[in-house]
């Protein structure tokens, strides 16, 4: 499959998001907390990142003739199934987290975003990855 011009676009768009998470060094929930414009801007850099990975997920079953997954987390299956991705229950926590951020804020633990952050976001370069590897064949 050749890369599409939406995907390749969305793929810089994670890059660009990753190299801006890691900019900020290690988080702590203190500066979170202390500091509301970097919290903002990680919890916005967060959603863009999943919603790419949402969104490539969406563009690669439509290149591939399959109509729209009803939801994230079957359009993950579905690129599962499809051979795209290894295991989708890898990026369901991703998710998962996203559903959170934007629809129950209130509920928004900072001590997960920092765990992400500061731990997580390889599952999203590995993400990548594996959407390259795909569309390379």
């Amino acid at each position: 499959m050749a890369i599409n011009g939406v995907v390749t676009a969305k793929l810089q768009q994670l890059d660009q998001v990753l190299r801006e998470l890691r900019s900020l060094g290690p988080l702590t929930v203190e500066r979170l907390e202390q500091d509301w414009l970097v919290r903002r801007a990680v919890e916005r850099d967060l959603q863009i990142a999943v919603e790419v990975l949402i969104d490539v997920c969406q563009r690669v079953l439509s290149i591939h003739g399959s109509p729209p997954a009803a939801t994230a987390r079957a359009a993950l299956v579905a690129c599962e199934q499809l051979g795209m991705l290894q295991k989708a229950e890898k990026y369901r926590p991703l998710v998962g987290f996203r559903n959170i951020l934007v629809h129950d804020y209130d509920d928004l633990r900072l001590e997960v975003v920092t765990e992400i952050v500061n731990t997580h976001l390889g599952v999203l370069a590995d993400f990548r990855d594996e959407v390259l590897v795909f569309v390379s064949r």
